[in-house]
């Protein structure tokens, strides 16, 4: 404790009372004037939505499904060459 006599410590804070409610006071006017969370621009990387890899691989494959069908369609309607 700074003050080894308490009358003395008494003495100081009833002379620095309205100082020190002052300084209390301008402090909290500080902290309301400043926004708990700045305001920012997202980040145009992270603001994308990321995407699994599932969508893609349906997409493959669709397209190979459909590659496959149209391989098998175009070759079953060709003509055989006759057996010998």
């Amino acid at each position: 404790m700074p003050y080894k006599d308490p009358e003395n410590k008494r003495l100081w804070e009833r002379e620095h009372h309205k100082q020190r409610n002052a300084q209390r006071r301008e402090r909290r006017l500080q902290i309301q004037n400043v926004p708990a969370i700045p305001n920012r621009t997202p980040d145009p990387v992270s603001a994308k939505k990321s995407r699994s890899g599932w969508g893609m691989l349906i997409g493959i494959g669709v397209v190979v499904l459909g590659v496959g069908l149209a391989v098998l369609g175009i070759n079953a309607s060709l003509p055989r060459p006759p057996a010998n």
